[in-house]
């Protein structure tokens, strides 16, 4: 009797322990779940803190390659030499300490003849193969532009006659065997990507001897790619080139039309309607100087750059409803002023450090600042006694980055930050560009609670107006780029310093 009454205790004490069992294991399992995942976490995410700012998540697992020609920049003539009208208007050095600068700086796009000399000069045989010259020494690919006019002509020629001279000079480049090279060893570098005149919206009409509407221009380029395509059917022609873009407020022609909605609209009809064995056009182009000859605030300065990139979203959009596809975008000249009253150098570096982060981080393809060397305002890469600038040491910061970017989500702070790696996953250089007059400490760490991430806990402090890119890497010691922005007035800038970042006593670094 006893035996029987103790069977149901035994059952129940065996019940019990395989309750507590399943439910130890059911813990463990989560437990290694979570474990899991905090390690992975810690493997691929990382954050960055700046003081009080809400710290910006950088995700490892996305990101997508940065074109090549982000880092471009306008070139002129090489100074002594003479265009065909007879003028000695070349006037940008050439020298080895430019060729340096360039290739420190990773530029990849170099725009010719720069600004609006093509409009009033016509280049010389020995001006073009200096620029071929030049575009081989830096081992970078051009962007020409082809004249809407001629200064050689007494009368006007006609349309049809204009754009045949634009596909000569096109011949000319990327043609080896062109009937006009009459010297065989003259230096060669085929141009891929073209644009028919400069700010047409400022241009007067031959045909019509009025300033240009957008619907004239859509025009006179069509019948210039064509003409062009014709001698090389491999290049790329981008338009329309305006002076500004600022989507819906402008520019308008002398109709009332947006300038680039209507030159799109137009262009896109014509397209649909012809097959043709090529693009007529390849890609959207215009010019952004966001001050124009104003002077600006410091304010207004710095919360320029968003302004720069927030009428992207709704140009991609307009490009895919006409054409069907998306086009790549070139700005094909960019400053913070397109003459006079520029503000300080170092808060000009600031506005160029942040607008050029942001038009990599809206993927624009083409960037090409105003300007390398010849002219003193706005700020170039290098003075006219080849002083180097404020806008070099960025483009030199640029050059550390790495090849992909990861986007963050946007973070409103002192510090603007701008995230990339390199293909393997292994390095992840960090550009930061501190917007105050005063000292930010940034601390980077792995987003996981274990000790357990390849990634080391790195804080690094920008001066006022600093920056500097902060390249981590797996399972080894971190590095900085930086550059001390003092304010200067167009002399030597100070020279970007690279620091290895040294381990604390807390098993963290700081650079």
């Amino acid at each position: 009797m006893n035996a029987m009454r103790s069977m149901p205790q035994e059952r129940q004490s065996h019940g019990c322990r395989n309750f507590f069992l399943i439910l130890l294991v059911g813990a463990l399992i989560i437990s290694v779940v979570f474990v899991s995942a905090d390690f992975l976490k810690g493997r691929t995410i990382l954050n960055v803190q700046v003081g009080d700012q809400q710290a910006a998540q950088i995700d490892l697992n996305q990101s997508f390659a940065i074109s090549p020609y982000l880092l471009g920049s306008n070139v002129f003539p090489r100074a002594g030499t003479n265009s065909q009208d007879q003028a000695k208007s070349g006037f940008m050095s050439y020298d080895q300490q430019v060729i340096r600068d360039l290739n420190s700086a990773h530029i990849k796009l170099l725009r010719f003849p720069g600004g609006n000399w093509g409009e009033v000069h016509v280049p010389s045989t020995t001006q073009l193969n200096d620029f071929s010259n030049l575009l081989n020494q830096v081992n970078a690919e051009g962007m020409m532009q082809v004249p809407l006019s001629d200064p050689l002509d007494v009368t006007p020629v006609s349309l049809q006659t204009r754009a045949s001279r634009a596909a000569l000079l096109v011949d000319y480049m990327d043609n080896r065997q062109s009937i006009q090279r009459t010297d065989p060893n003259a230096p060669f570098h085929p141009i891929t990507y073209w644009t028919i005149g400069n700010e047409p919206d400022l241009l007067t009409n031959p045909d019509t001897r009025r300033t240009y509407t957008a619907k004239n221009y859509a025009q006179t380029f069509i019948t210039y790619s064509l003409a062009m395509h014709q001698k090389d059917p491999n290049i790329k022609i981008f338009g329309p080139e305006i002076s500004q873009y600022a989507g819906k407020t402008g520019p308008r022609d002398a109709t009332g039309k947006l300038w680039m909605d209507e030159f799109i609209t137009e262009v896109s009809a014509y397209a649909r309607t012809h097959s043709l064995p090529f693009h007529i056009l390849d890609g959207i182009s215009f010019h952004r100087y966001p001050f124009g000859d104003a002077q600006a605030p410091a304010n207004a300065l710095l919360n320029s750059p968003a302004q720069t990139t927030q009428v992207l979203p709704s140009l991609r959009q307009l490009i895919r409803q006409q054409f069907g596809t998306d086009l790549p975008i070139a700005i094909t000249e960019i400053n913070t002023n397109s003459q006079k009253n520029e503000p300080p150098q170092n808060l000009a570096a600031v506005w160029w450090a942040s607008t050029l982060g942001e038009l990599m981080n809206n993927q624009v393809e083409l960037v090409a600042f105003f300007s390398t060397q010849g002219v003193d305002l706005p700020y170039p890469l290098l003075t006219q006694h080849l002083t180097e600038t404020a806008m070099l040491r960025v483009m030199q910061l640029f050059a550390q980055l790495q090849p992909e970017l990861v986007p963050i989500p946007e973070v409103q702070g002192p510090v603007n930050i701008y995230a990339t790696q390199d293909q393997e996953h292994t390095t992840a250089s960090l550009l930061l560009v501190n917007t105050t007059p005063d000292s930010q400490v940034v601390h980077v760490q792995a987003a996981s609670t274990l000790p357990l991430s390849p990634w080391q806990n790195t804080s690094l402090t920008l001066p006022a107006y600093g920056m500097a890119v902060l390249t981590i890497h797996r399972n080894a010691s971190s590095e900085a780029f930086h550059f001390n922005n003092v304010e200067n007035a167009q002399q030597d800038a100070p020279e970007l310093q690279h620091l290895v970042c040294q381990k604390n006593s807390d098993n963290t670094e700081a650079c």
